[in-house]
């Protein structure tokens, strides 16, 4: 890779993690990759789509591995805890350097986009018998809740450490807390949704 690419995609994750993708302007980008010519963006990348793509890209390819490598190891029998693990662990250690923190911190801005690494595809695929109690609007609704959870939280974190944040728990307390809530959200009891009404709740709160 070019010293330019390459320097274009640090300031595009530092940029996209502080400014928001549609915050960033492209000539912030380029200043702060150290050109001077605006088209240099667009010669390595295409567009600003392009280079979040590649951002992405060269974050998901090592943690989606790192999630294939692990489901190997824990193997089609393993337990919910353990898949929960899968999804988490492999993008904590996104936390341990700069370029790991930003992309936690775009996260949560691309959820809702059209990406689906398959190796946590098939780790949520081997979570849903775990789950076989739930209908399967719920059980979705469950697996997307915690996959937000996990990015909210993460990039909180990846916020507190840049700013020198205080914090509760060091890094292994806060990933296994962080795998263990995750669970939980997962396996919450299920009172009849249908019935559940803002009344009903305001009346057990008193």
């Amino acid at each position: 890779m070019s010293d330019t690419k390459d320097a274009l995609l640090r300031a595009g994750e530092h940029l996209f993690a502080r400014e928001g993708i549609n915050g960033a302007r492209i000539n912030e980008l380029t200043e702060l990759a150290g050109q001077r010519n605006q088209s240099a963006l667009h010669y390595h990348f295409g567009s600003r789509e392009g280079l979040l793509e590649a951002i992405i890209e060269r974050h998901l390819s090592r943690v989606d591995g790192a999630r294939a490598r692990l489901l190997q190891v824990v193997g089609p029998g393993a337990s919910l805890r353990q898949l929960v693990a899968v999804v988490v662990a492999p993008l904590a250690e996104e936390l341990a350097t700069p370029s790991g923190r930003d992309y936690l911190r775009i996260i949560p801005q691309i959820l809702r986009s059209n990406v689906n690494p398959p190796a946590l595809m098939d780790t949520l695929k081997l979570a849903e018998p775990h789950l076989a109690n739930l209908a399967e609007p719920v059980r979705h609704e469950r697996m997307r809740s915690m996959i937000q959870v996990v990015a909210t939280l993460l990039a909180a974190r990846a916020i507190a450490i840049e700013d020198a944040e205080e914090k509760f728990l060091d890094e292994p307390a806060f990933i296994r807390n962080l795998i263990e809530m995750s669970t939980a959200i997962l396996q919450a009891a299920v009172s009849d949704l249908d019935e559940v009404t803002l009344g009903e709740v305001s009346a057990t709160s008193k």
